[in-house]
This record gives structure tokens, sequence and C-alpha cells, in this order.
């Protein structure tokens, strides 16, 4: 369990005790990426802090790397003035996204290579025009591959905070529900729900609340991406299946570990 009391410092990442042997490092509750503004503590600000893990752990957690395009491209998917969609005339199976590229000015060619998009600048319209211009090229889908990095590095996230803050331990297993918005501005705030809550940078804001049964509820707004984050911990799924019913009309994904590491690459479900 995460050091409290005295108690034995454990990997909020893989749940397991921290020796004296172990290789460590700390990890930052919210994610550097998303901090713009100098740290540790700035008036009006939050500071998350950060928790003990082994090196090994918090080091394989790679999608924090590309957290901050992945919200990126989020908001460019949903810009209809930077994406066309198109279906191949001459094979139907093929269907095709053009992004403008002076949409993803700030992304690198590692960046592109990380959510699978074929650069065709250099192309003539004739060249992948023919069915075989696509003939061993990964199929992909940029929403859900840069959701689900997203949803990975905010659940992480919230969950550190629940750990350092609020719970006595770590859980032995997580079970998260997550229902994503797109396009949240510095107008979404919830302060007279949840009571007046500072953020850790603009546009980066976590409400926690805790339920009667042992719930915890974390609503998570990160620049143009608003999560709301059911972490279930009560022995029933009463407020779990209120929320499904609640949200009943959008996506409600579901997450379920041991470990949080296991929220890399995790192919989020529908709930």
């Amino acid at each position: 369990m995460y050091r409290r009391n005295n108690m034995v410092e454990t990997c909020y990442l893989c749940g397991k005790e921290i020796t004296e042997s172990d290789v460590t490092s700390g990890d930052h509750a919210v994610p550097r990426q998303l901090i713009t503004r100098k740290q540790p503590k700035a008036k009006g600000f939050d500071y998350g802090g950060f928790l003990p893990t082994h090196e090994k752990c918090n080091n394989e957690f790679g999608p924090e790397t590309y957290c901050v395009k992945a919200l990126k491209l989020i908001a460019v998917l949903h810009d209809a003035n930077c994406v066309s969609r198109f279906q191949h005339k001459e094979n139907l199976s093929i269907a095709m996204m053009a992004i403008n590229s002076d949409c993803l000015k700030e992304f690198t060619q590692r960046d592109l290579a990380f959510f699978k998009f074929i650069d065709v600048r250099e192309n003539s319209v004739a060249d992948f025009s023919m069915p075989a211009f696509f003939s061993g090229k990964p199929k992909t889908n940029p929403m859900r591959d840069a959701l689900f990095t997203s949803l990975a590095v905010l659940t992480k996230s919230a969950a550190a905070l629940l750990v350092a803050r609020h719970l006595s331990e770590v859980p032995p297993r997580w079970r998260v529900l997550a229902i994503p918005y797109s396009g949240a501005t510095e107008t979404a705030d919830f302060d007279e729900i949840f009571g007046n809550t500072q953020p850790f940078d603009v546009g980066v804001k976590v409400w926690l609340r805790r339920f009667d049964s042992g719930d915890w509820f974390a609503l998570y707004r990160a620049q143009n991406i608003l999560v709301f984050l059911l972490f279930r911990f009560a022995e029933t799924d009463a407020i779990w299946n209120g929320m499904i019913e609640r949200f009943q009309d959008t996506d409600c994904l579901c997450f379920e570990g041991e470990h949080l590491n296991e929220l890399t690459n995790y192919q989020w479900r529908k709930a």
C-alpha cells in the first residue's frame, strides 16, 4: 500500500511492495505534460505532488508521452475544417480520412507514427487512388486511439490523486467507468456542485467526491476533454448501474484490471 501512517510503501502502478533494493522513481499524480506553469506550487493552483513507484513501472507507462497530442488530436477530429472523409471508389472496403496538415503542425514524425498516420503530402492523388497503395498499411482508428490514450492517462492520474489523498491503501483491483465528452472549455466548472476546487493548471482541473457506498467519483477536465470517472469499490453495482442508466445516450466505457499499468494499450469496452 502507499505509505501512510508509517505503513509499507507500495507501487500504485503495479500494486506490489517497494523494497529497499528496488530502483524507484516518483510519478507525478498529474502528468507534467499537462502542466505548463512553473512547478511545484503557484498561487491559485493546486499541486498534485508525486507517488513512489518502481522505476520500471513508471517508465513502462508509455501513453503519457502522447497524452497532450492525443487531446489535441481529439479536438482536430471534431473540427470539420480539418477533416474530410472519403470512400474509395474502386474498393468499398477502404474508408479514408484526410486531415489537413496545417491542423497538425505541432505533431512530430514520431507522433504521426504513433497514431498510425500515412503521410501523403509527397504523393499525388493518383497514387492513393489505387487500392494497391493501401496494401500492407495498417488500418487505424485515430479517434479511438486518441481517446484510449487520453483515458489511460487521465484515469491513472485520477487514481493517483485518490491514492495520495483519500485511500488508505492501493486497491487490489481496479474497476473504472469512464464517460468522455469533447469540447470542454474553462466555462465547464463544477465548483457549485463539488465545492471550491483549485485547478492544477489553466484548463486542468479535477473534482473528487466519495459516495456513501464507498465508490469514488472523479470529474477530470483536461484542455478540451471532460471525463466522468467512477471508481467502483462498493460491494454492489448500484452506483455503477445508475450512472450507465443516467448516461445511456452516450458511450460508457469500462476498464477492469488488477493494476493500473494494464491501462497501457488497454482496449476500453462498452459497459
